[in-house]
């Protein structure tokens, strides 16, 4: 993982695949900016988001959490 600075709000975030992933953390959250390319442009996961990266990762884990706990589980 790289540290970069954001194109917008000049935050210091990591840029790449964490350990053990395959993708950046950018392919797995939308760009939520209208009209805004991000080719050529590092901003960080809020910037991206609008602020809601932390709402929408924190979201994930819990429906994550509630599909895994609701599965069927056989004994034997």
């Amino acid at each position: 993982m790289e540290k970069l600075t954001c194109h917008e709000c000049g935050t210091r975030f990591n840029c790449g695949a964490a350990p053990g992933k395959i993708h950046c953390w950018c392919m797995e959250l939308p760009n939520m900016r209208q009209n805004f390319d991000l080719a050529g442009k590092c901003v960080c996961p809020d910037c991206m988001t609008l602020g809601r990266a932390k709402q929408m990762t924190r979201a994930r884990k819990v429906r994550r959490n509630q599909r895994q706990n609701s599965s069927v589980r056989v004994s034997r």
